[in-house]
């Protein structure tokens, strides 16, 4: 699955924001941006285009165009201060009939590989969920967090794999995220980095 969008850092006052909006196709056809500050989603805000996708209208191009449109008009809201009026993800039902789970949080790093070994299932019966966005985004304190995406597999489970870049004395925090047409679910991690032997 191609999912198209935008990743912007906004500065105000001290904190940085991270904002990103993106398109994951005809299959959920909402236009979704979120708000980040340190790995942590603050808020989000999701635009239907269902009934853009049945018209006749409907292109590529203007779709593009709707979701910059959506981008850019977010990040003056923040840079306006009012981040206070897009919805907080906490005071959403936890739309959640999902729940994605880290199987091996303490043996996923082996020198400088990450394995991820991941569950998506349906909250209230465990129920194992195919065909789930995940993605992990690994926040180091760069301009542009790693960002490393997959689906689970018929199970429910997906494996991702990726070099882990050296970690600055600050650590990084790591989030893994599910996305399903049932809701949605996060888990953080923070890393820090291995003391040198000897000190």
């Amino acid at each position: 699955m191609v999912v198209f969008g935008f990743n912007t850092d906004v500065k105000v006052g001290n904190t940085v924001f991270h904002v990103q909006t993106e398109d994951r196709g005809a299959g959920n056809p909402v236009l979704n941006t979120t708000i980040y500050v340190k790995g942590r989603v603050l808020a989000k805000r999701g635009t239907s285009y269902q009934d853009f996708l049945a018209s006749p209208d409907f292109s590529e191009a203007e779709l593009h165009a709707m979701l910059e449109r959506q981008h850019k008009q977010i990040i003056e809201e923040v840079r306006a201060g009012k981040l206070a009026e897009m919805a907080p993800l906490e005071l959403q039902p936890a739309a959640s009939g999902i729940s994605v789970q880290l199987l091996n949080p303490g043996t996923f790093l082996k020198g400088t590989t990450a394995s991820l070994d991941v569950a998506v299932s349906k909250r209230q019966a465990g129920t194992p969920l195919p065909n789930v966005a995940v993605r992990v985004l690994l926040h180091t304190g760069a301009p542009q967090p790693f960002q490393f995406e997959t689906q689970t597999d018929t199970a429910g489970k997906a494996m991702l794999e990726f070099h882990m870049p050296r970690l600055g004395p600050g650590g990084a925090e790591l989030v893994i995220q599910a996305v399903a047409p049932d809701g949605q679910d996060e888990i953080k991690y923070t890393l820090r980095p291995r003391p040198k032997a000897g000190a």
